[in-house]
Order: structure tokens, then sequence, then C-alpha cells
């Protein structure tokens, strides 16, 4: 069967958050708040350059934008994809 880019995506997607910390960050980014690395990581209890790092993840599956609040960099889910606002759909339906 031939792959198509949508597919691939899709395993991407899948592969991303098929890891507990990254699908508990996904989760508190489907709350809609513009969250900073420190936050996360506080809230579901992994070190910042581990939350950093996962989010590499959610960059390269283009599941984040990033958002500069003053010294920092806060990241919220890219509601302007429609791949991603289908996600979000699908999982809050299933959360």
């Amino acid at each position: 069967m031939k792959s198509t880019i949508k597919d691939s995506r899709t395993v991407q997607v899948m592969e991303v958050l098929g890891d507990d910390s990254r699908y508990a960050m996904y989760k508190l980014l489907l709350k809609g708040e513009d969250l900073c690395v420190g936050e996360i990581a506080a809230r579901i209890g992994i070190s910042i350059s581990a939350v950093s790092q996962h989010f590499r993840s959610f960059e390269s599956a283009g599941l984040i934008d990033k958002v500069r609040k003053g010294q920092k960099i806060c990241y919220r889910l890219r509601s302007d994809d429609q791949f991603v606002k289908k996600l979000i759909r699908f999982t809050k339906g299933t959360i």
C-alpha cells in the first residue's frame, strides 16, 4: 500500500503522543493556555530539560507554535492547522 503525506504525519503524531510524558504535555496544551516549559515541568513532574526535548518532537510533527512572553518561550497547539484541529476534536472526545 502506498503511503501518503497525511499518513506519514499521522504516524509521526501517534509516535509523539505515544509517550506518557508527551501525552501529559499535550493534555495540558488542550486546555488552550500558552504554557512555558517550567510550568509544564512543574505540573507533570519532569525536568525542564526533558520538557524542552519533548517539545522538539512536537515541533517536528507540526503540533505547536512558540509564543514569546518577555524572557520566556511558551507553547500552544497550532489552532491554524487543520490536522491539529481534527486531532484536538478527536482527543477531546476520548479524554
